[in-house]
């Protein structure tokens, strides 16, 4: 089974037999948090790190080492030496924190910190007073009288500096990266308020001519009116709501449902559709207009015409959390493409508002398709 990394949440993919197969999203929040620094610049910057990390061991050792030690022994102690360094470095920097930080795993990031803080010890003793030992005649300890408590604390100084370097390194790499993403997305976001600005007509002038139609035809044709107010309301909801970032429940299931309305119009009301939800939504809030790409992609890749396998949309509040349900039946024919550009931005709008605080499971079966978003409520 072809495992794909696609964000910050969870994917699941179930195809002609039963169990779950769990897809990690990549990017957020483990590699999404590092796609704003080209490979290059980071492998530039670690480049210097290390220089500067080696010159200065090196400048500390001439001032407290013996320098009758010869040059071939201090050659392969320093390089040894700086090769654990950084096999410590990395073992933290590339796996421990990114495999702990991000979903908070402060245990199991303290138990790795203290495995890392004795595995150098014990790597160093290995490569110094074993190999390089044998190969030079020369230990770097004054073997008579030493113990093993003291070692790991003669070894303390570097092993902690080695680690918090890493961490600092994490972080820093981390927030570089954030912004850059911030950056991007506040650009794509103004770049589509402009499209939308230029293609707009005066949204004043639209609702008094929806209102117009709809006191025209409120007498002769009520059902054609009341489609119109339902747009009306719809347009008012997409033109005005969608300027706040957040908007109340209760307002986003009306928008659903009148956009189910009217598309159940379309087809003079012959679709099969449930749509359950809370009778009491409270004031709970969620981002604006954030289930309707679910709604839209059900319809649009849905079978219509089969009452026995209903398109159905199902609301549950559970711990002050919105778990949201859209499932469809679709023909096996049918090339069933979820990795549109209205996906994306979906992934990465739950990756901005709900870091490390939502999960999105997909379900594709054979002929049936089911997304399960889950978020908590603002």
């Amino acid at each position: 089974m072809a495992y794909k990394k696609f964000g910050c949440v969870k994917r699941v993919v179930r195809i002609g037999f039963s169990g779950f197969c769990r897809i990690p999203f990549s990017g957020y929040p483990e590699k999404a948090y590092f796609s704003g620094m080209s490979k290059k610049r980071e492998i530039q910057y670690h480049i210097v790190f290390w220089v500067v990390v080696m010159l200065l061991d090196h400048l500390l050792e001439d001032i407290m080492k013996d320098r009758n030690n010869d040059f071939f022994w201090k050659a392969l102690q320093g390089s040894g030496f700086t090769l654990l360094q950084m096999v410590i470095f990395y073992l933290n920097y590339l796996w421990v924190c990114p495999k702990t930080i991000p979903y908070k795993k402060w245990k199991l990031f303290a138990v790795c910190q203290l495995g890392l803080f004795f595995l150098f010890p014990a790597l160093r003793f290995i490569v110094e007073e074993v190999i390089i030992y044998r190969i030079t005649g020369n230990h770097n300890y004054v073997m008579r009288g030493l113990t093993m408590a003291y070692y790991i604390y003669d070894n303390s100084y570097y092993v902690i500096r080695t680690l918090l370097l890493s961490i600092v390194g994490y972080f820093l790499k981390y927030l570089w990266t954030t912004n850059e993403k911030m950056n991007r997305l506040q650009l794509e976001k103004k770049q589509a308020e402009l499209q939308v600005l230029k293609n707009q007509l005066s949204p004043h002038f639209l609702f008094n001519t929806l209102n117009s139609f709809y006191s025209d035809l409120y007498d002769t044709q009520p059902k054609v009116a009341e489609d119109i107010m339902k747009l009306s309301e719809m347009l008012r909801y997409v033109t005005y709501e969608n300027e706040n970032d957040k908007v109340l429940l209760r307002d986003e299931v009306v928008f659903l449902q009148h956009y189910i309305a009217l598309f159940q119009r379309r087809f003079d009301g012959t679709i099969p559709v449930e749509y359950n939800y809370p009778q009491d939504l409270k004031e709970y809030r969620i981002p604006s207009l954030l289930l309707i790409h679910f709604v839209e992609n059900a319809f649009k890749h849905g079978i219509l015409d089969d009452p026995k396998h209903p398109i159905v949309f199902d609301f549950t509040i559970q711990n002050d959390r919105l778990v949201f349900r859209a499932s469809n039946s679709y023909r096996k024919s049918q090339h069933y493409d979820v990795s549109g550009i209205g996906q994306k931005n979906i992934i990465q709008r739950l990756a901005i508002l709900f870091p490390d605080n939502h999960s999105l499971l997909v379900d594709q079966q054979e002929n049936t398709y089911t997304v399960v978003l889950n978020i908590p409520l603002l």
